[in-house]
């Protein structure tokens, strides 16, 4: 009896654990490297059994467990919001333009999601509708968040493939020290100097009031049309509701930041997604004599806007070069005529072909998950910012001795002709890039086993309260003691006033006397 009562008890607390969990999956942010990092993370929760509900830029086919609201368009439209001078990168040059374009292309972008039959299908479900768990990608989109309060404040994970945004410390305590972080904008290390810390300074200044007094207000009105009839909080007060916050960083990777217990570091979590080498790639892979150098400007950057001048000069640095084969990602809408040692595609299983013991190095545009599979694989890379957080990104594949950066307004087949001889010729950069590899690789678990791990485990609580900070409830003026600054300086003030009014020398009949004279 007891044993079977034992048996039963187990059972039962087994089916509690499998139980099927609802989760809404909000896709924000129309960018190909942002599914691929996102889709790595639905997928395993489907795998755990759980049914999602995903919001998505990409055509998915939905099964049961897991239905998909595509977007569709959504590509097209944004193309053609940024058709006048969508090109011209010389602007996020500067870190003050890069930060006002980044938020003004959240801003177009968070229009045209707005307008999405996908959202009004989503607002379309009954409030009643229970969602265990809400998960967003908090890159942009904050209107979205709106959902919150629309299906009862199911708890809230905040994640983002963009490494550590700089408005993060907004949903949990992050301590900011622009005298040691750079700002993602920047092209800074930690070790500035003087000038460095003021414009860095200045840089974390302009982003905090633009994003809190522009671009979030904008996001409430936002929010406010999409769930018309709504008495909704903040959306400010909603983002700070998130009880887990996943990034995609890593120590091994990136510069030192003090980061609280509910923000988790899950960098490189696409790695080691499944990729097929198609068969004629393998074919050109094997047949260069010294390997292969991959360029490749990711899913938001194309070698077609480096203009035909460029192009035309990239290619003839190629045929120059026959004892590398170049795998070049590029459509090739100019039919150009490939040499042998060139192959143009459209499409590159980067992860896999950096994998490859042949691969010597990679040519990117700086985006955050190229250069983390290069890390991974200890390939050597050169790297070309166009905006956003690639500056930084470049920057520490530079400061970390792995790999050079060329301007994009600079590059050429003469520069990069010059950084090529010099990874190449220098064993040093590979060397360290070995090295970083190995740094990267030792993890007590995979970034995507502790991601899930965080995720289920905010499900099975409720939440993650016991790691919330108590500055989420406190004014800034009380967090950093301003409050408390203030009152030193008052009674400072009043006892020098006190001071000076009962130090004054007592006024004596002579002196009285001459006065009245």
């Amino acid at each position: 009896m007891a044993l079977w009562l034992v048996s039963y008890v187990m059972l039962v607390a087994m089916s509690c654990c499998v139980r099927a969990e609802n989760i809404l999956f909000l896709q924000s942010t129309p960018s190909k490297s942002h599914h691929i990092w996102n889709r790595q993370i639905f997928d395993r929760l489907y795998e755990n059994g759980h049914n999602l509900t995903i919001l998505s830029f990409e055509k998915e086919t939905s099964v049961p467990g897991k239905t998909f609201l595509v977007m569709d368009g959504f590509y097209e439209k944004m193309l053609a919001a940024f058709s006048d001078g969508s090109e011209d990168f010389s602007s996020y040059e500067n870190p003050f333009g890069n930060i006002m374009n980044v938020y003004q292309y959240y801003t177009v972008c968070g229009r045209i999601l707005e307008e999405q039959d996908a959202i009004k299908r989503l607002l379309e479900y009954p409030k009643t509708f229970r969602f265990d768990l809400i998960i967003h990608d908090f890159t942009m989109g904050q209107f979205l968040l709106g959902f919150l309060e629309h299906f009862r404040k199911p708890p809230l994970v905040s994640i983002s493939p963009y490494n550590i945004p700089s408005y993060t410390q907004y949903l949990a305590d992050i301590p900011l020290y622009p005298t040691y972080v750079p700002h993602p904008a920047s092209s800074f290390s930690p070790q500035m100097s003087f000038i460095e810390r003021v414009k860095n300074t200045l840089y974390w200044a302009f982003d905090m009031l633009y994003r809190q007094q522009v671009y979030m207000p904008n996001e409430n009105q936002r929010m406010k049309r999409a769930f018309q009839g709504a008495n909704l909080t903040h959306v400010k007060l909603l983002e700070r509701r998130s009880e887990l916050v996943l990034v995609n960083s890593d120590h091994a990777l990136d510069f030192y930041q003090l980061l609280p217990p509910n923000v988790v570091q899950v960098g490189g979590l696409h790695i080691k997604r499944a990729e097929e080498i198609p068969a004629m790639m393998k074919q050109f892979i094997a047949r260069a004599s010294r390997g292969v150098i991959v360029f490749s400007f990711g899913t938001n950057v194309q070698s077609e806007m480096l203009g035909p001048e460029v192009n035309r000069q990239l290619l003839e640095l190629f045929r120059s070069t026959p004892e590398y084969g170049f795998i070049w990602k590029h459509a090739n809408a100019e039919k150009m005529t490939m040499p042998p040692n060139v192959l143009m595609t459209s499409w590159v299983p980067q992860s896999a072909v950096l994998a490859d013991g042949r691969t010597k190095l990679l040519v990117s545009h700086g985006g955050l998950l190229s250069l983390q599979e290069a890390a991974w694989n200890g390939v050597p890379v050169i790297g070309v910012p166009f905006f956003a957080d690639q500056f930084s990104n470049v920057r520490r594949m530079e400061v970390a001795g792995i790999g050079v950066g060329i301007p994009s307004t600079k590059l050429n087949a003469e520069t990069l002709k010059e950084a090529m001889d010099k990874l190449l010729n220098e064993p040093g950069y590979r060397a360290r890039a070995k090295e970083l590899s190995i740094r990267f690789r030792t993890q007590p678990e995979t970034p995507l086993d502790r991601a899930i791990f965080w995720i289920e485990k905010v499900i099975a609580g409720k939440g993650l309260r016991y790691l919330r900070s108590p500055a989420r409830d406190m004014a800034p003026y009380q967090v950093y003691g301003l409050d408390m600054v203030a009152v030193v300086l008052l009674i400072v003030l009043g006892y020098y006033l006190i001071f000076k009014r009962h130090s004054k020398p007592p006024v004596t009949a002579g002196d009285a006397k001459a006065k009245m004279q």
